[in-house]
C-alpha cells in the first residue's frame, strides 16, 4: 500500500491539469506553440548552492552545467538528461534530483541544457548527447561514468548508449532510467488500460510530441524510439517503472527485450506509483533514491 504522502501528491499532480494538455493532438500542439514562444527557465534554483558547487560552460553551443559535491571528491561522473516530453525545459524537481545524486553518491553531475523540439530533433539531439558522453568517458574512464535520464531523458539516454555501441565506443558503467519514454508511437495496447489511472499523462498528446521530436526520422527509428533498437552489448541497466504510468509498458518491454538480448537489467516496479515518482520526496521516492545511489556506485 502506498503512503499518504504519495496519495496527496497524486491529487496535486492531477489538479495541475497536465493530463488535460495531453488529451488531444490539438491540445498538445497548442502546448508546443506556447513553449516554443515562451520556453521555460532552465536555471538551477538557488537552494542548490547549499549542497553542490555549480559551474557552467558552453559545449557545441549548449549550456552545460556541472554540479560537484561540496563535501569531498566525487567517485562517479553522471550525465543527467531531464524529462519533459522533448518539448519542456528542465524543472526545479529535476535539479533537486541532481543535487541528491551529487551529494549522496557522491558524483560530479553533468547537466546539458539540450535544445528541444521543434528547434532540435532526435537526430541532432542524440548525436550531441553522445558526444558529451564520449567526452566524459575519455576524460574519466568508462567505468566511472553513469548515464541517467528520466522520462524523455531516459529515452535519449538509451538511444545514446545504442549510438556509442554502434560507433565502437566504450559503454558507460551503467544506465539508470527513471520511468523512461522509449517508444514514442504510444501503440502498446496495454497503455489504454493504464491510461484512466494515470494522473499525469495521456497518449494522444505524447504521440504528437514524439512526432515533433522525430523530425525527419521515422518514429520507429531507434534514435527516436530506442526500444525498437538493438539492445545487445549495452551497459547494465537499472530501470524504474510505475504501474499508474502509461509508460510502464516501455519499461516492462525493455526488461524483456534486454534479457533476451543478453543485456543485464534490473527492474524496480512502483506499485500504486505515478510517472517519475523517484524524483519526489515521498517515502517511496526516497526508497527509490537509495536504489539510484546504489546503482551509481556499482
Amino acid at each position: 500500500m502506498s503512503s499518504w504522502q504519495n496519495a496527496i501528491l497524486q491529487v496535486l499532480i492531477t489538479a495541475q491539469g497536465n493530463k488535460r494538455r495531453l488529451s488531444s493532438v490539438q491540445a498538445a500542439r497548442q502546448r508546443e506553440r506556447t513553449l516554443a514562444l515562451r520556453p521555460g527557465r532552465y536555471a538551477p534554483p538557488r537552494r542548490l548552492d547549499r549542497v553542490v558547487r555549480l559551474s557552467i560552460e558552453t559545449i557545441a553551443g549548449w549550456p552545460v552545467y556541472t554540479c560537484a559535491p561540496r563535501g569531498g571528491p566525487a567517485i562517479r561522473q553522471v550525465l543527467y538528461l531531464h524529462g519533459g516530453a522533448h518539448i519542456a525545459e528542465i524543472k526545479a524537481f529535476h535539479w533537486d534530483q541532481v543535487g541528491r545524486v551529487t551529494s549522496r553518491v557522491p558524483a560530479e553531475v553533468t547537466v546539458p541544457i539540450y535544445p528541444l523540439a521543434p528547434f532540435s530533433t532526435a537526430e541532432a539531439t542524440v548525436a550531441g548527447v553522445a558526444a558529451l558522453a564520449t567526452r566524459l568517458i575519455e576524460r574519466h574512464g568508462a567505468g566511472n561514468v553513469v548515464l541517467m535520464g528520466d522520462s524523455s531523458g531516459g529515452g535519449i539516454a538509451l538511444a545514446v548508449a545504442e549510438m556509442l555501441r554502434d560507433q565502437g565506443s566504450e559503454q558507460p558503467a551503467r544506465l539508470v532510467l527513471i520511468c523512461p519514454w522509449l517508444d514514442v508511437s504510444m501503440t502498446d495496447p496495454r497503455q489504454a488500460e493504464i491510461e484512466p489511472n494515470d494522473p499525469l499523462q495521456s497518449r494522444p498528446g505524447l504521440a504528437e510530441h514524439g512526432r515533433l521530436y522525430a523530425g525527419d526520422l521515422d518514429i520507429s527509428d531507434h534514435r527516436v524510439s530506442p526500444l525498437r533498437g538493438d539492445l545487445r552489448g549495452l551497459a547494465p541497466i537499472t530501470v524504474f517503472a510505475a504501474d499508474r504510468d502509461i509508460l510502464y509498458t516501455d519499461a516492462i518491454n525493455l526488461a524483456e527485450r534486454a534479457r533476451a538480448a543478453g543485456t543485464f537489467i534490473e527492474l524496480h516496479k512502483g506499485h500504486g506509483m505515478f510517472h517519475g515518482w523517484p524524483l519526489f520526496p515521498t517515502p517511496e521516492g526516497r526508497a527509490a533514491g537509495d536504489l539510484i545511489v546504489r546503482a551509481c556506485r556499482q
